[in-house]
């Protein structure tokens, strides 16, 4: 027992807790670090659904594709980092900041040869070892010219 009198999480349970956290990660490392497209296949469920910024959504393997697609495409120098992860139950939220220099315009940023970072908080709920749903909110800072 913890001080304040709240249950330490058992062995099983830390570990299903990592176990979450990895296949969070799975979006940052493998997909928009990686360039790999086929992590989503192995990490995504088919009925995936993706609630972004600006009202940006997407369904399934091929929606999860479609915007891993586009945001590589518009900063191919992308390099995203997991900040911060806290798991509890099904959900993981995951802090990460990506920086990069746009040569596409996306999320109201026009490519002007200077790089930017991308902070955002992604909250995904894991469902039988797969992301089942992504809620994300972003800020996109620009460096000064």
């Amino acid at each position: 027992m913890s001080f304040f009198g709240q249950e330490q999480p058992g062995q099983e349970q830390a570990n299903a807790l990592e176990d979450i956290k990895r296949i969070a990660r799975v979006w940052f490392n493998e997909v928009l670090n990686g360039k790999d497209l086929t992590a989503i296949d192995r990490s995504y469920a088919e009925d995936y659904e993706y609630h972004g910024p600006h009202g940006v959504g997407a369904t399934g393997r091929d929606g999860a594709r479609a915007v891993a697609e586009r945001l590589i495409a518009s900063m191919p120098d992308r390099v995203a980092t997991v900040e911060l992860q806290i798991a509890e139950g099904d959900l993981v939220a995951t802090r990460w900041v990506s920086r990069g220099t746009p040569t596409q315009p996306l999320l109201g940023v026009t490519p002007d040869g200077r790089a930017v970072e991308v902070h955002g908080i992604t909250v995904s709920q894991i469902v039988e070892g797969l992301v089942a749903q992504d809620w994300e909110i972003i800020e996109v800072v620009k460096e000064p010219s």
